[in-house]
């Protein structure tokens, strides 16, 4: 999105709109062939077709509940920034690829995870803050849906949506925290 971020700023042209097509559809066909090969050294030999299938599956989910968000977005803030943002919003993603480049590593030869024995307790919690997120994700789209067939009508929409991401983003955040600390202990970070 980096190159539909500089069309947006930048004056209309056809090359230009050519050019960022062309490295969007570019770097959109290295990241799906690397994103294939994490997802089969992710995958059991035994179970590859299942795994491969259900991972594939999951990792559309983004795709699919980022869509309407992103119409809201756009229109409260514009293309311009919507595309910087979703630029911004990579980074994470391809930092953690940097941090568990070891443990994939190890993955792949050995053919099984290193098991986490550390910090029981912390990946209770994590775990808990993440479906308390999701739960509050769930009431928000229930609620939302009956404002939208006029049922009801509730003021809070907006602010239930931002404190279900937060509670689950924290719940995935603190569990990323958990495993750092844990593959310190064993030397693979």
């Amino acid at each position: 999105n980096a190159g539909y971020w500089l069309l947006s700023i930048t004056d209309k042209h056809l090359y230009s709109m050519g050019a960022a097509v062309f490295f969007e559809n570019l770097c959109g066909g290295m990241g799906t062939s690397a994103f294939v090969a994490l997802l089969m050294t992710l995958c059991n030999k035994s179970f590859s077709a299942t795994q491969f299938a259900l991972l594939s599956a999951l990792s559309a989910v983004g795709r699919v509940y980022v869509g309407p968000v992103a119409g809201w977005f756009v229109e409260a803030h514009g293309w311009s920034t919507f595309y910087l943002f979703s630029v911004a919003a990579a980074v994470p993603g391809l930092i953690l690829l940097l941090v568990c480049r070891q443990t994939l590593e190890y993955t792949r030869v050995n053919d099984n995870f290193i098991s986490r024995t550390a910090y029981p307790a912390g990946y209770a919690f994590a775990m808990w803050t993440l479906a308390a997120g999701v739960s509050l994700l769930a009431v928000w789209l229930l609620l939302l849906t009956m404002d939208a067939l006029d049922l009801t009508h509730f003021s809070f929409l907006p602010a239930l949506l931002e404190v279900g991401v937060l509670v689950a983003l924290s719940g995935v955040v603190l569990g990323g925290l958990l495993d750092y600390l844990a593959l310190r202990k064993t030397h693979l970070t």
